[in-house]
């Protein structure tokens, strides 16, 4: 999600991969492996380009969100939140992920939204069952390791030591929640944060890794 023009920027994203490999036999002996060493530097060459590339954009992003008015990035914060809740995929999913924005990384706030999943009734009328399962993000070391787990309440959120909401690893009751990586269903949507997306939807984070090591 992005909450500035300049964040569409357009990114090109480059995987790495092993070094390729190539099979030569000669007349009469066994197959050869010759490395492409000079693939490879090349590869190696232009991924340290992107990377700076992306670092440079990071920059520039963080210092045109700095310079936003807060009034104006919480009008857009509203839309965007509005457009989401009106999505027609948001309202069938069942199962999401979503993350708990941070005010002081300006992120585009998700407060809006884990309201509405969180405090709208099942069909039934009951508040101890929402309508869709949510699960939300714990960071459980410096690492850049973090866990999804599902809570059902407001409540279920504590701050830690960032002063981020996130789910004790246990509920009131003293029983483990449950981790997304075992749930027995499928997720139906993910909601990331970004530091910045191109229109395509592709997306630049800020450079920890913790989405990438959650994947």
């Amino acid at each position: 999600m992005s909450t500035h023009k300049a964040a569409k920027t357009k990114l090109v994203f480059i995987r790495n991969h092993p070094i390729r490999s190539c099979y030569l036999r000669e007349p009469g002996g066994q197959p050869t492996s010759i490395r492409a060493m000079s693939t490879n530097n090349q590869e190696q060459d232009h991924l340290e380009s992107i990377f700076k590339q992306k670092r440079i954009l990071r920059s520039k992003v963080r210092q045109a969100l700095k310079s936003m008015e807060p009034s104006l990035r919480s009008q857009e914060d509203d839309v965007i939140q509005s457009i989401v809740l009106e999505a027609p995929w948001f309202k069938s999913c069942k199962r999401l992920c979503a993350y708990i924005s941070c005010s002081g990384l300006r992120e585009v706030d998700t407060s809006k939204l884990l309201s509405h999943i969180l405090h709208n009734p099942s069909p039934d009328g009951s508040m101890l069952q929402t309508v869709k399962k949510l699960y939300v993000p714990r960071v459980e070391d410096k690492n850049s390791n973090m866990r999804m787990f599902n809570v059902s309440r407001i409540d279920d959120l504590v701050a830690n030591s960032m002063n981020i909401l996130e789910p004790a690893s246990v509920d009131a009751g003293g029983n483990e929640r449950e981790d997304v990586m075992r749930a027995n269903d499928p997720l139906d949507l993910f909601i990331l944060p970004g530091l910045a997306f191109d229109r395509s939807g592709r997306r630049l984070g800020r450079g920890g890794g913790w989405v990438h090591h959650l994947y």
